[in-house]
């Protein structure tokens, strides 16, 4: 199953999980580009009624979140690993629902994660584009 339309994305939040910077090449005749993947699991306890028994039950699911090469794969995994590990902040994106092998596709762009991200400016009008660069400049003290 292929999509050929998106109109809806969820907000996904997540606390940590295994980080991988995974480069592209090629697997078994498969291409694969540059990537960022984390790996998050929620545990639950389940009543086994056959056994009487509490069970412990993983549910686990890859975020993947697509670079365009090998290094900036690279420098989103250190920025995510620093605002997770070292700063123990949540990170907030959006992406669709688990594929069938439990991927889910990140739509946020890459450089979000950055830990100095340049400030995307989205509007049609150039007069505005100007107006908003004006108030994202840091002012230095003279």
């Amino acid at each position: 199953m292929q999509i050929i339309q998106e109109q809806f994305f969820v907000n996904y939040t997540i606390q940590d999980g295994i980080i991988k910077s995974s480069a592209s090449g090629n697997f078994q005749g498969n291409n694969y580009d540059s990537s960022v993947r984390i790996t998050c699991s929620n545990r639950y306890e389940v009543l086994n009624e056959k056994t009487d028994n509490i069970d412990e039950t993983e549910q686990r699911v890859v975020f993947k979140i697509p670079c365009p090469d090998n290094k900036i794969a690279g420098e989103v995994a250190k920025a995510i690993r620093t605002i997770l590990r070292e700063k123990k902040q949540s990170l907030s994106f959006v992406g669709g629902f688990p594929n069938d092998n439990l991927v889910v596709n990140v739509s946020t762009p890459y450089d979000t994660f950055l830990l100095n991200p340049t400030p995307i400016l989205v509007t049609e009008f150039e007069a505005d584009k100007n107006d908003l660069k004006g108030k994202n400049e840091v002012k230095k003290d003279k």
